[in-house]
């Protein structure tokens, strides 16, 4: 039950709320706006079909990786909260 409402909170932070925090950070733009003419510098080499197929692969575990990577640190710190809210007698 904890289990289930940890990852209840977890996907809507880090799927919807924090989307709109991300989006407004000058710097994730950045990376953004990078990715986005490195995306372009790789289109424009003609590669053949079953390396870009090979690299979009690659890329979006990566992806999917980073996104999961990021729900769990996000987990952790909500335990690491609830435990020092839980050492200093607040809950």
């Amino acid at each position: 039950m904890e289990s289930d409402i940890l990852h209840a909170i977890t996907k809507y932070m880090t799927a919807e709320r924090l989307d709109h925090f991300v989006l407004s950070d000058a710097q994730y733009q950045s990376g953004q706006e990078k990715i986005e003419q490195l995306e372009g510098q790789l289109s424009r080499m003609g590669l053949p079909k079953e390396v870009r197929q090979a690299m979009d692969r690659l890329l979006s575990a990566n992806n999917e990786n980073n996104a999961r990577y990021s729900e769990l640190a996000y987990m952790q710190g909500f335990k690491d909260c609830a435990a020092l809210l839980q050492a200093i007698r607040l809950i």
